[in-house]
């Protein structure tokens, strides 16, 4: 699952044609592929066109455009997390491209990557340790029931209980990435969007 963002009249270099394809007379691996390659150059070209994040990575870009730009009300934010087709007219795509890019050449969004860089890098040392516990809980619960495809819902209701606890332990910062990459990425479709459509 993820966000995919449309430009409502995106700037389209010259010459560029979108590609097309007849999905119902089944095209072949080849027609796929070369199908696929020649919109993924279209795309490029035509940055404004279409935007697509998953929702780990998103979630962060639209906190960052949220707490940094000014131009995001907190009843618009969650909009920005629904695929219901709300959207952002041209003015303020700019706006939003412009403040980014602002805050990428000021330095602060390269800072804000590392922050998150090292939240991610301890979250991740810490589940590998809960993942171990859960292993060596697995390994105990296997040798107690013989069944070497028992599922955690079907453990002995305390080794369950105890499974929960230690899940629940687990941290879910290591998620959620942000790059000053995706930032710009971000910022480009922004600028030449003409508007944009979150679906």
């Amino acid at each position: 699952m993820g966000f995919d963002l449309y430009g409502l009249d995106p700037q389209i270099k010259e010459g560029s044609v979108k590609p097309e394809i007849d999905w119902e007379a089944k095209p072949t691996e080849e027609e796929k592929k070369a199908y696929f390659e020649a919109l993924d150059k279209y795309e490029g070209e035509n940055p404004g066109e279409y935007f697509r994040n998953n929702v780990w990575w998103w979630r962060q870009l639209a906190q960052y455009v949220f707490e940094n730009t000014g131009e995001v009300t907190e009843d618009e934010y969650n909009e920005w997390h629904m695929n219901s087709g709300h959207q952002v007219d041209k003015d303020k795509a700019i706006r939003i491209a412009d403040t980014l890019e602002a805050l990428i050449k000021q330095g602060h969004t390269a800072e804000l990557e590392m922050t998150i860089e090292k939240v991610m890098d301890k979250a991740d040392k810490h589940n590998a340790e809960i993942e171990k516990e859960l292993k060596a809980l697995r390994e105990k619960v296997i040798k107690i029931t013989g069944n070497k495809d028992i599922a955690p819902a079907d453990y002995p209701e305390d080794y369950n209980h105890h499974w929960e606890q230690l899940y629940n332990k687990k941290s879910w910062n290591d998620s959620y990435p942000f790059t000053e990459e995706n930032v710009q990425a971000f910022a480009n479709f922004c600028r030449q969007s003409g508007g944009f459509e979150i679906c």
